[in-house]
């Protein structure tokens, strides 16, 4: 067992985790966490430097994962957040500092909340709720976020300052699929495809679903929306002619969807390729 705050913590407050991650990072995920346990387990024990077992243990009390993400020269962002009933308690048992972990106190909040540092990792893990858990290098921003939606409840919507067509993308959609949003488009298309088409995007969104093929696999479906300067009829059929050369031997679908977007089908990945991708 692994997460968990002090026990005196407020009581479980339901917070969206979209609104408990960077509002400014390239890449978000969004995913249903009983839908796709192996997968979340796996990325917890990656990222949050804990073995498979107490993976396993958070990921099957989880509703929804929500993941922010970004790597450059100037900044390095890994934010995770997590809703769903974590009993209080289990960190006291967990995270000791036999195990690695350091406890330590979020100041400067309208409560002192309690978070833990991997001494290895240095990842952090904090839950400031039982309703609510949270991963990352540094969990404060993450903390003042939590405390701040605490302190002044919204009434629901897009949180203050998310990037509204991501979010609404996020949250729209079949129950049990992975919804991803990616603002640097042509560095996630080239993971995903494993080519560089520098590509004139101004966001590629995708959807991941169960594969039918195979068990371990995922099938993915990506939206790529075109920078508005380059989206004239004649612009567009060349894209989307250059594509389908540049992609020829992928067994994927490539179609003009909208005024500005095209569609990419029947791609198929493995969950270990899909894990690499999100550089977990």
């Amino acid at each position: 067992m692994l997460l968990a705050g002090c026990a005196s913590a407020p009581e479980p407050v339901a917070v969206d985790p979209l609104a408990l991650i960077d509002r400014d990072a390239a890449l978000y995920l969004y995913i249903p966490a009983q839908s796709h346990l192996p997968l979340v387990s796996k990325a917890l024990a990656r990222i949050g430097g804990m073995s498979e077992q107490d993976a396993e243990k958070i990921a099957a009390r989880a509703q929804t994962v929500c993941i922010a993400e970004e790597s450059t020269r100037a900044r390095t962002v890994f934010q995770l957040a997590a809703s769903g009933s974590f009993p209080a308690g289990m960190a006291k048992l967990a995270l000791t500092q036999h195990n690695g972990w350091l406890s330590q106190t979020a100041d400067g909040l309208s409560f002192p909340y309690s978070y833990y540092q991997n001494t290895q990792s240095l990842v952090q893990v904090a839950l400031p709720s039982a309703a609510t858990a949270l991963v990352s290098s540094d969990v404060s921003p993450q903390l003042a976020l939590y405390d701040a939606a605490v302190s002044a409840p919204d009434e629901g919507g897009v949180p203050a300052g998310f990037d509204k067509a991501a979010y609404e993308f996020l949250t729209t959609g079949k129950p049990d699929d992975i919804r991803f949003y990616e603002r640097k488009a042509d560095a996630f298309f080239q993971n995903v495809a494993g080519v560089n088409l520098k590509l004139p995007l101004s966001s590629v969104s995708g959807v991941l679903e169960h594969s039918q093929k195979t068990d371990a696999g995922y099938r993915v479906t990506l939206i790529l929306e075109v920078n508005e300067a380059n989206a004239a009829p004649a612009k567009m059929k060349a894209l989307l002619a250059g594509m389908k050369l540049a992609l020829f031997g992928i067994p994927a679908t490539v179609t003009q969807t909208g005024a500005r977007r095209i569609t990419i089908t029947d791609l198929e990945v493995s969950k270990e390729t899909l894990l690499s991708m999100f550089a977990w």
